[in-house]
């Protein structure tokens, strides 16, 4: 079978998004003939020895595709060329919407992964520096109007898991929906020993982008309230410098020896974080199902974290531990001190627990499902369709010339807001989840 994969993002951009995405393809490549398409500015290395193969969109940067009309009419004459049996798009954005146009012009079925929240969809990427209308209910209901309609003009729909198949229905959709979890390579996790638990110092770590939605602030408010032979380590891709410099404003100078910050790690230095880690610790504000959490199960190191998506799905008290959303960093504290100070016997139990979790995320489940999806409609004969590519790919194309507007004006928005300077300096910042209690006179 020929497929055909889209993405929004190169592998090393956009989060969980992009590495999924790639991933996808990659692991779908071994058993079926796939093209990768995606934006960057520069054709990928791809692992030696694999049958992938890609067609790179040339961007204005890494997310946004410059589809001018040579590359339009390159993109549709390859698009022809290639006649794929089925198309999977990874995004409902730009590259998304001209193959989908082109799908439906050819009688292609098409299938789409959503690795947002339709309902919440604007609370992702640089939109956050925006204010006033382009924050509004408006800017939603714009945004969950365009992914209803994407929706609507799929042969089928994944979800990640139950809370966002649920978000999807809540936009209207109503169509064939598939509730598919997200992939991961789990040998590379399987060999990692679990940390030794009765070791005077202990490790926390948390993987992600430095963001507010991230809520790295939380954890470091949270380290306040912890002796002083707990450290945290926080990796990622501090793609919001502003946000690092309001944390690094709150941190005393005691506080800065026991919390490191690693900047944007090769992935494949990961299992080697996660060997050194006693508990991987969250306070993300919202996380449809994070690669993270995947991997840090996986590895069978415990996970302690704020209700989201995610950490509502997979975490429990075998695990770890799951908290409110209005918990506070001293309560946050509290419950890892609980994790850490436990007995060696208990912690192996979870250890054991969290990579029994992580089992059913093996690539392998996730591609006989995926292709359990796929059989009806590859089994059908394309329907004869006479309908032009002129409007839809008119609608797609103006789609891509505002996002690239808009995304110009975000870069110089988040690049002026960079350069300010931080917040003053205080002694406790309260985190957007955290409710702060201050104790009652007696």
């Amino acid at each position: 079978m020929k497929i055909l994969v889209v993405s929004s993002h190169e592998q090393e951009y956009g989060g969980g998004e992009g590495r999924a995405a790639f991933e996808f393809a990659l692991e779908m490549s071994r058993r079926h003939e796939v093209v990768l398409l995606y934006p960057g500015r520069a054709p990928r290395t791809l692992p030696q020895g694999s049958s992938l193969r890609v067609y790179h969109v040339r961007s204005v940067d890494y997310t946004v595709p410059a589809l001018k009309g040579s590359e339009l009419s390159a993109l549709l004459h390859f698009l022809d060329e290639f006649s794929p049996d089925l198309v999977h798009s990874h995004t409902p954005w730009v590259l998304g919407a001209v193959v989908q146009a082109w799908a439906f012009a050819r009688g292609v079925p098409f299938y789409y992964t959503g690795h947002e929240l339709p309902s919440r969809i604007v609370d992702w990427g640089l939109v956050r520096y925006l204010r006033g209308f382009l924050q509004s209910s408006f800017l939603h209901l714009l945004a969950r109007t365009y992914i209803a309609s994407f929706c609507r003009h799929c042969t089928g729909v994944v979800a990640l898991n139950d809370a966002a198949a649920r978000d999807i229905r809540g936009i209207g959709y109503r169509g064939r929906l598939h509730v598919i979890p997200n992939g991961r390579a789990l040998s590379l996790y399987n060999g990692t020993r679990p940390t030794d638990i009765s070791s005077r110092d202990k490790v926390l770590t948390f993987v992600g982008d430095f963001g507010p939605r991230k809520n790295q602030k939380f954890l470091v408010e949270m380290m306040e309230h912890l002796p002083e032979q707990y450290h945290l380590r926080l990796v990622g891709h501090e793609v919001d410098l502003r946000y690092r410099r309001q944390i690094e404003a709150t941190m005393e100078p005691r506080l800065r020896r026991r919390v490191t910050f690693t900047g944007k790690l090769d992935h494949s230095r990961i299992p080697g974080e996660l060997a050194r880690t006693h508990l991987w610790v969250s306070a993300s504000l919202m996380e449809v199902q994070s690669l993270a959490v995947l991997e840090a199960l996986a590895s069978g190191t415990p996970v302690l974290g704020l209700s989201n998506e995610t950490i509502d799905e997979l975490v429990d008290a075998q695990v770890g531990g799951r908290l409110p959303r209005d918990t506070t960093p001293r309560q946050f504290a509290q419950a890892v001190r609980q994790l850490c100070e436990t007995d060696a016997a208990s912690y192996q139990r979870m250890c054991a627990a969290a990579r029994h979790r992580a089992e059913r995320f093996d690539w392998s489940n996730a591609l006989d499902l995926t292709e359990r999806m796929y059989r009806p409609a590859a089994a059908r004969p394309r329907p004869v369709r006479r309908g032009t590519l002129a409007i839809p790919l008119f609608l797609a194309v103006a789609q891509g010339l505002i996002s690239m507007l808009i995304y110009r004006t975000l870069q110089l928005i988040a690049f002026v807001t960079q350069l300010m300077p931080p917040a003053p300096a205080r002694r406790y910042v309260k985190s957007p989840l955290a409710v702060a209690r201050r104790p009652t006179a007696r």
